[in-house]
């Protein structure tokens, strides 16, 4: 069965937004999988700003576990790297993915499920929404395209 990427709210700032008036809390992606129930399946995640530890319970709910800031016990890129083709894993880190990426790309090659997408990276340039995008083909074929999405309502 799929996973599904969301957003999870850690306390942190990004430094771009520390003299705002306006505190906007820093939110990154994690990539979950469900149970036989759909429910997710809990797990510990790091935040890719400060490193905080949170244990992610729900769609875009999670606790912070304070005072584990340092631990080594979360899966990260290097420990999926492993576990996938070079090739992969070497286009992977190249394009700067996030650890969820690494997560998506494994789960569909864990599970076989060749033809699905993950979008890579999005940027939007003049309100048009830009994605690289990666179709995993088999365990070590996949194709990498750029996609525009137009998602301007005239």
């Amino acid at each position: 069965m799929p996973g599904i990427k969301h957003l999870i709210n850690c306390h942190c700032v990004l430094a771009i937004y520390k003299n705002d008036q306006k505190i906007i809390n820093h939110k990154f992606p994690v990539y979950s999988k469900f149970d036989e129930n759909n429910a997710i399946i809990p797990k510990l995640v790091k935040c890719n700003n400060c490193d905080t530890l949170h244990y992610v319970y729900d769609m875009c709910k999670s606790e912070i576990r304070p005072g584990k800031d340092q631990t080594s016990i979360v899966i990260e890129k290097d420990d999926l790297a492993l576990m996938m083709s070079d090739k992969l894993s070497n286009l992977l880190r190249k394009i700067n993915c996030d650890i969820s990426s690494w997560e998506h790309v494994l789960d569909i090659i864990e599970e076989e499920r060749w033809g699905e997408i993950v979008v890579l990276k999005r940027d939007i340039i003049d309100e048009i929404q830009q994605v690289k995008v990666i179709e995993i083909l088999s365990d070590d074929k996949f194709k990498i395209r750029s996609e525009t999405i137009n998602d301007i309502i005239k």
